[in-house]
């Protein structure tokens, strides 16, 4: 007769506790990964509400890359700090001034009819849905894009909540502007003392480690900056020459939405392409929609298997699924400027996560050092 092996008991819980290990194990992580979600919600929640100072400085970090070649170039023409920083920071408010004088009379009333003509552009879209081979019905179809575009107008939704509930606060953006400014100058100017004295709060163990995120997280938001504002750039000047050849209104207006767009990948592209599409439906009927439609396509390869190996390929990479996901938390959390913001800063967190990837784990108490050492079979 055979008889079942004794179960020590005492070996699995030597302190007498009746929970199983795996138990405790996630109790364990569970309230641990919960102190991290509050914490971090906290984070959140403090930086929304102090935007009015979170906002300039994020700004400014952003400017500043920009402007740190011009920096870097008028200090090897012997130019003294201060010297190098307001030139530079005062040259490029010059070139703004003179670009949004240069085109401000023909934006101004192109602007008032954009809305409009677009509307119209999307109701008669849905007169093609109406017509065979689709058959949808007219009268459900118009309903609803009348409601939606009613719904609109009352409010834009999340994403007007990041510009204070419908209009700018005045007195909000002038201190915003300015204090975006001023650090603009001193982190052009005085930036290298400044990360040198945050350094030093760090412990010398994690002081080489902090400096090299620092820096990997600086140089990665230097070419994504500079890189998505050339290929917005180039955006708008091929479908603006697109729109001029095939003979769609409202340009100028169309450029200015499409080199914007480009800070929001993906989404900005869409609603800047729909734009030009639904305009040059109603202006030029089916065949302009199309030959826009395919001009969109056509820039948008460009700048997918050209511009973005090129002048991106050093600096983050996101897979879309991951871009979608930041641009919808960012809407939910900060309006349009969460929106803005929220790839860079998935930018910046895929860049802390690669960094950690890649250093060598640290060594642990519970696995053998010849464990850790030995090559996979």
């Amino acid at each position: 007769m055979a008889y079942a092996p004794a179960i020590d008991v005492s070996d699995e819980r030597p302190d007498g506790d009746p929970l199983p290990q795996w138990y405790r194990t996630a109790a364990a992580a569970s309230w641990r990964f919960l102190v991290i979600v509050a914490a971090a919600g906290a984070l959140v929640y403090v930086l929304v509400h102090l935007r009015i100072v979170v906002l300039p400085i994020i700004l400014a970090l952003l400017i500043s890359t920009l402007l740190l070649p011009v920096v870097r170039w008028l200090k090897a023409k012997g130019a003294p700090d201060a010297l190098a920083a307001a030139g530079a920071l005062l040259g490029a408010l010059l070139l703004i001034v003179a670009i949004g004088t240069a085109i401000a009379p023909s934006i101004g009333d192109q602007f008032d009819e954009l809305r409009p003509r677009a509307e119209d552009g999307l109701r008669e879209a849905t007169d093609y849905l109406a017509d065979p081979p689709f058959n949808l019905s007219e009268r459900d179809i118009r309903d609803t894009v009348d409601e939606g575009l009613a719904r609109l107008r009352e409010n834009s939704g999340p994403l007007a909540r990041g510009l204070s509930s419908g209009a700018v606060i005045l007195g909000e953006v002038l201190t915003g502007l300015i204090v975006t400014i001023l650090l603009t100058f001193f982190f052009l100017k005085d930036g290298a003392r400044m990360w040198g004295y945050l350094l030093a709060f760090t412990g010398k163990r994690s002081r080489e480690h902090a400096d090299a995120i620092g820096t990997r997280i600086y140089a990665a938001l230097s070419g994504y900056v500079r890189g998505i504002a050339f290929i917005g750039l180039v955006d708008a000047i091929l479908i603006g020459l697109a729109l001029l050849i095939i003979g769609v209104p409202l340009v100028v207006p169309i450029m200015v939405i499409t080199f914007f767009a480009a800070f929001v990948p993906l989404i900005g592209a869409f609603l800047a392409g729909l734009v030009a599409v639904l305009i040059a439906l109603v202006s030029g009927g089916l065949l302009d929609a199309a030959l826009v439609l395919g001009a969109i396509i056509l820039v948008q390869q460009v700048e997918g298997h050209l511009l973005y190996p090129i002048l991106m390929g050093r600096t983050v990479h996101l897979h879309p699924a991951v871009i979608v996901i930041a641009l919808a938390a960012g809407g939910i959390l900060g309006g349009i400027v969460g929106v803005f913001l929220a790839v860079p800063l998935a930018g910046v967190l895929s860049v802390v996560l690669e960094y950690v990837r890649e250093e060598p784990p640290p060594e642990s108490p519970l696995v053998e050092a010849s464990a850790v050492s030995a090559p996979e079979s």
